[in-house]
């Protein structure tokens, strides 16, 4: 269940700007279920609820294929192809990092150029039996591209001729050169489909494979997202908390707001965050407009940011986000929380007000407190609460949030499937890789 308050965003967000907006509402929301309305760009819309034959028993087969003959699997990405794959393994198998003690270790490459960071990958990997899945549309990418041939490279030095049967490719299913070069080389592939974008692809192999491969239920995490495709096809102001967020948003952007700030209270969210924010800003970020999404995490960044955010410019408004379960397993009812959690009674004077309080009782009073005094310094504060179980629940989110920003694009009058603005560094940089010795700046 996902649910959108938007009183701590008075006056910005009053009952009376969000009727005088339902007129735009229903059209951004009309041209968003329109099925010949931006053709080919929208299969994430129906993805939930479409029968896809045997292909999550194709993803779930490759990847208990990968665990068979491999103890970590590196994914190699950048973008969407990776964002949401990592948010995902993040919030539900913490810790699966190739030291983790939880889920099967599934870390991430190809997402940066850093020649130190990579090498300290393959220092690690040495000692490892890995399986590289690699996930891109055409291949082309500069990130991935590289970190695959050179992570290749490597297991093929090490295994082989059957290195091929340790690389899997996540692609279009029929065009690229991603996809001629697996065809060519024998490794196992999996579709990414056509009409569906690198940022919304979170619920299709190029998410679910990482996912089951870590060990998560993915049919639990599409089953989330089928009720978020019910809650969101509904023309319904406050009864879609899609349409509400995006509302909001909106208004408060057409008053001054230039920023908007994801806060979340856990760090397993931080990755969530990030997937969120290319979600925004790839799709309304265009035509000199759009919000410029940003994100903090609580309590951490309240000791560098929270002044900023208290006194500082008006400028940027906070969407909190309280995921119920985000932290540690709640104890059952009834039962004792883990006395590891619990702070001693004897502590020294200064901390004597926290004796015998829990952690998550810290963290909730944190996040009351921190609202009340942001508020009453004139930040506007959207609130989105996340409850049920965690494998459904992470699905539901990721649906909210993907037509959310759909409906937003529209409502800015933008193209929310196209990012034209990255291609001007990509042209400037394959010029320079193409002219001969790399120069600098």
């Amino acid at each position: 269940m996902i649910r959108v308050q938007v009183d701590g965003a008075q006056p910005w967000v009053s009952g009376e700007a969000l009727r005088r907006l339902m007129s735009q509402l229903e059209a951004a929301q009309g041209r968003l279920w329109d099925p010949k309305e931006d053709e080919g760009k929208k299969g994430w819309l129906t993805w939930p609820e479409e029968d896809h034959g045997g292909l999550w028993q194709e993803v779930e087969a490759t990847a208990t294929e990968i665990r068979s003959r491999a103890d970590v699997a590196v994914v190699v990405g950048i973008g969407g192809s990776y964002l949401g794959a990592r948010a995902v393994t993040a919030m539900l198998r913490p810790g699966s990092e190739i030291s983790g003690s939880r889920g099967f270790p599934v870390v991430f490459a190809g997402y940066q150029l850093s020649e130190g960071e990579l090498l300290r990958l393959m220092d690690d990997l040495d000692d490892r039996e890995p399986a590289l899945v690699v996930v891109s549309k055409s291949g082309s990418t500069l990130e991935p591209g590289a970190a695959f041939h050179l992570l290749r490279t490597n297991l093929e030095r090490r295994y082989g001729h059957q290195a091929r049967e340790r690389i899997y490719v996540v692609t279009d299913p029929e065009r690229g050169a991603l996809r001629e070069y697996a065809v060519e080389k024998g490794y196992r592939r999996l579709p990414i489909p056509p009409d569906i974008g690198g940022r919304y692809s979170v619920l299709t192999p190029v998410g679910m494979l990482p996912a089951a491969v870590a060990g998560i239920d993915i049919r639990r995490v599409l089953t989330g997202a089928r009720r978020g495709w019910e809650d969101c096809r509904r023309l319904d102001l406050w009864g879609n908390p899609a349409i509400l967020y995006a509302a909001a948003r909106h208004l408060l952007y057409l008053q001054g707001w230039m920023v908007e700030a994801l806060v979340t209270y856990e760090p397993r969210m931080a990755d969530f965050s990030r997937w969120w924010q290319q979600l925004f800003g790839e799709s309304q970020g265009k035509d000199g407009r759009g919000l410029f999404p940003a994100f903090l995490h609580y309590t951490t960044d309240l000791h560098s940011m929270g002044q900023f955010v208290q006194q500082g410019r008006r400028l940027l408004f906070e969407t909190v986000l309280d995921v119920d379960g985000a932290s540690a397993p709640q104890p059952a009812a009834g039962e004792p929380p883990d006395p590891r959690v619990v702070i001693p009674d004897d502590v020294d004077a200064a901390s004597a007000y926290l004796a015998g309080k829990r952690l998550d009782d810290l963290q909730e009073a944190a996040m009351a407190a921190v609202m009340e005094a942001h508020r009453e310094g004139g930040v506007p504060q959207l609130w989105i609460e996340a409850k049920g179980p965690g494998e459904e629940l992470v699905g539901e989110l990721v649906f909210f949030f993907e037509a959310a920003c759909a409906l937003g694009g529209y409502l800015l009058g933008v193209d929310p499937y196209d990012q034209p603005g990255v291609e001007a560094y990509k042209r400037k940089l394959k010029a320079r890789l193409l002219s001969g010795p790399v120069a600098g700046v």
